[in-house]
This record gives C-alpha cells, structure tokens and sequence, in this order.
C-alpha cells in the first residue's frame, strides 16, 4: 500500500508541472531569466528543492499527526480511505476536470524584489504545500484525505516527500536546460501536447487502484490467514532469518531447525533457546551458554542464577531471573563479559516482567501489573533508555512481544478475544495495529440468558443489545502465549487446555 500512495503522490507531483506556477518556476529559475547565471540557477535550484520538500512534509505528515492525534485508522476510516482513492482514480483516468480548483499562482513580486535563492525556497515551500496553488490532478485531494483517515505519520511523511519530488524534478531538470534549444523544445512540448498531462493522470489513477485494493486485503479478517503449524509439541519460538529454535514443553528437549523446516531440526544440548543474527543461547542449569548457530560451538559461559527465559544479539545477552522479591531483567554486554550482569529492569511481585526478545541493541518485553493493565516496554541497552511501545487500558493484556527490524508483534488478550497483532516499533495506540490470527477469549461467558428466553434491549438505543463478544468452545480451553518475528513470517505458540491435560503446539503466519 505505501509503495502505491508514494507512487501516486510522485506522479501528482509531476502533475503540477503543467501548471502555470511549474512553467514560471522553469523561468525563473533558468539562466536567461532572473537567476541570470547558471551558478545561481544551481543554487537556486538547492534551495527550491528543500523549500518543496519542507511542504510537502508539512502539508501530508501533518494530516497525518491530526489523524493519529483524533485516533484514526479504524475500519471506517479505511472503507472510507478506499472509496475516495477509487473515487479519484475513476476521475484521473477520465481526464475529469479538477473540482474543486485552486486557481491561485505564487507571488510574482518574490523574484522581483528577493534574492533569487531565497525566492525559490519560498516558491517551492508553496508548491510543496499543494494547495496553495493550481491543484492539476485528483489524487492531491485523496492522497490528503488518505494521509488524515490512516493516521499513520510514517505513510504522511513518505507521501509529502514523494510529492515534493514530483514537483522538483520537471523544474530542476529544465530550468538549467533552457539556455539549450532542447530544453526550450521541451518546456515548449510540455505546454503544447496535453496528452502527456492526461497520460500522467493515468498513471497517478493506476497507483491509487492499487492503494485501494491493498486497503480492501489488509482489511481481510486475520483469521482467514493461512496457519502452518511448525511443531505440534512446542513453546517459546525463537527466530532469526530464516532459522526458528523452540522448547518442549514440560522439560522437553530443545530444538533447532537452521532452514525453519522442522523435519530437519536437531537436538540443542539445554532449554530455553534463542536465537541470534549467527549465535543461539540456551540454558544449562542456572548457566547460560552462548554458541556458534551453525556448529553449536560454545563461545561463552555466563553464571546466572535463577534464569529463566534468555535472549541475544550480536552484542548483548539478556534474561529473565526469578527472586524472591520479584522479577529481574539482567544484561550483558558481550564485548566485556569479564564485566558483572547489569540489573535493568526490576518488578516487585505479584508484578510480572514477561520473556524478552532482543532486535540489536533494542529490547522488548511485557510488563504485567497487579492492577491487571500490562505494558510493552523496550529497553535500548547502550543507554538504558525505556520506552513504553504500547499500553493495555481497561483490563487488556499485551504479552510477548517480539520486535524485529521496524515492526513489533505481541499477543493482545481482553474479554472480547485473543489477537495476535503486528505493528510498527514506536510508541502508539495498539487499536490501529494490524491482526494477524484473532480467536475467542480464554474465559468462556455464560449466556447471558436463560434457556427458552431472549436478550433484553430495554434502555440500549434502538432497544437493541450490544453484540457479545466471541464465546469460546466447550471442552477446552485455548490461549496465545509466546511469539517470534522473522522478515518473512510470525510464529505464535498455542497452548490448550482440556479435562484430559494440555498440549502446545507452534504455528508461523505470513507477515
């Protein structure tokens, strides 16, 4: 989707050459015209492209902070996204006229009265903006709209810049060129020939079709994702590339399958395992032991009493210890190791410090609190600089989290249900990241009936109840618990539990 809206925004930009403001920019900037020398055309040129990119960012990053700051990117707000992306796709490919238009042009007086540097910056932070001036296609208006129902500042800052670009090119590249008789053919081209705008305009409608449907299939209900199940007895996955490392449960032996194919998994001498870019790292009593991935040749041995649950990177070790005061999270730096484990964490029982993963020199974990909230934190280790990434209100529970490049995944529990959910590594609301496997609570309700009758609706709008939240199944009861991140999937571990006992077992998911 974000390669379609920048592509859009790129070629709305590119649009706005055929605007009497992008003929004048061309003229003004060229050596025959005010810059009069091509060593101020140059400079000229620098600073047209900053001021453009300045408003660009300013202009589409903007709507999106407002987006996110009203708390947008719900399903509304992506249906609604989809419509107009289409709506405006539909009017670009047929050449429809710009309603509304802004039939406003820069300043003229700027490049009279100003340096012709300075005037430039201004002339391209204006045209950055994007409606300030002609607007020339209608993907300006979706892409804006777009920017402020996602909600998303990443997605408003790519299209800003993606714009800007699409209006600086056309005009950096001709304006020098207009002391040659070709550039003057091409400006002149440009004016003449309106099927190359009407061309450009199709290309922008076939960029934001493709938008639209990548909406409609992020909008696909998770469920409906296609499981594979890694390992039918298995705990804690572990991934790093393609490589994935899990646990048995009750004691059981600890696995390795270099090619995330568990038919060819091998044995790991302890438990616990995890995984690092070329190491792994396993338990051995109340000793952690760090090895080569490909040989399992130890390289290094770290006393740490009460361990439970370790993680490691190029540079750090990390782990989980049980005292009798609480939990604490210990670290290591492996560059040092002769060095004591540094205490970076700590909870006070009955509080809990979930297992931690760890991505560089990040690391992230779940921090449950008696008070039934819980929050995901990431600890970035240098400094020792804590984060919270996302916080349950309202009795939510966010568990294990996994981070892995820029995205994180964590399993999100509430009355209403289980999701497994994936978004981007920064602080913000969790109710707009996306769900990846959704299932039924762990508590199964009651009817909230009694057996021959129907719900009420006295007092509720419309005399209609709210809908209930999913109900789980008889004869068991299932949770989602320990997670994994690789490039190209997720893994999530289920445990379930029936009269008869519990089993667990390991499925990956398409990211």
């Amino acid at each position: 989707m974000l390669i379609a809206l920048t592509a859009a925004a790129l070629v709305a930009g590119l649009a706005g050459a055929w605007s009497p403001c992008g003929f004048s920019m061309v003229d003004t900037l060229a050596p025959h015209g005010y810059a009069r020398r091509m060593r101020v055309t140059a400079v000229a040129c620098m600073t047209f492209a900053a001021g453009a990119l300045i408003g660009g960012v300013a202009t589409f990053g903007g709507l999106a902070l407002l987006g996110a700051a009203l708390g947008a990117g719900q399903g509304a707000a992506l249906a609604i996204t989809t419509a107009l992306l289409l709506a405006a796709a539909v009017g670009d490919a047929a050449g429809r006229r710009i309603v509304p238009q802004v039939r406003r042009q820069v300043p003229e007086s700027w490049r009279r009265v100003l340096p012709v540097p300075f005037a430039a910056a201004l002339y391209g932070g204006l045209l950055g903006l994007g409606f300030t001036t002609f607007v020339l296609s209608f993907s300006v208006y979706a892409l804006a709209a777009a920017c402020l129902l996602l909600g998303e500042p990443v997605v408003g800052v790519t299209i800003g810049l993606a714009f800007a670009t699409g209006r600086i090119i056309p005009v950096v590249v001709l304006a020098p060129l207009q002391e040659t008789a070709r550039g003057r053919d091409v400006a002149a081209a440009m004016a003449e020939r309106p099927g190359v705008l009407r061309a450009i305009r199709a290309v922008g409608a076939l960029a934001l079709s493709v938008a639209a449907l990548a909406l409609v299939l992020a909008g696909v209900p998770a469920s409906a994702a296609t499981e594979v199940v890694l390992t039918a007895n298995g705990t804690d996955p572990s991934a790093a590339g393609a490589a994935v490392a899990w646990q048995a449960p009750n004691g059981g032996q600890a696995m390795l399958s270099r090619d995330g194919n568990p038919a060819t998994a091998q044995p790991i001498p302890g438990s616990d395992p995890a995984l690092g870019p070329d190491s792994i790292v396993w338990r051995d009593g109340e000793t952690l032991v760090v090895a080569d991935q490909a040989t399992l040749a130890e390289r290094l041995r770290i006393a740490a009493p009460g361990v439970e649950e370790p993680a490691v990177s190029e540079r750090w070790l990390i782990w989980r210890a049980r005292e009798p005061s609480g939990d604490v999270l210990r670290v290591v730096d492996m560059q040092a190791p002769e060095q004591p484990p540094v205490d970076v964490r700590r909870a006070r029982s009955p509080d809990r410090i979930g297992r931690p993963s760890l991505d560089g020199d990040r690391a992230v974990f779940h921090y449950a609190r008696q008070n039934e909230n819980s929050t995901i934190e990431e600890l970035y280790l240098p400094t020792r600089r804590r984060t919270t990434l996302r916080f349950g209100r309202n009795g939510v529970l966010l568990l294990n989290p996994s981070e892995q490049g820029g995205s994180l995944l964590y399993v999100r529990a509430s009355t209403d249900g289980q999701e497994l959910r994936i978004g981007p590594r920064r602080a913000r609301r969790g109710d707009r990241d996306r769900s990846l496997l959704s299932m039924h609570p762990t508590v199964r309700r009651d009817a909230v009936r009694e057996p021959g009758r129907s719900r009420h609706g006295a007092g509720y709008p419309g005399g209609r109840p709210p809908r209930l939240p999913r109900r789980a199944p008889t004869g068991g009861a299932v949770t989602l618990w320990s997670t994994a991140l690789a490039p190209g999937g997720a893994y999530v571990s289920r445990l379930r539990q029936t009269a008869q006992g519990a089993s667990t077992m390991i499925v990956s998911l398409p990211r």
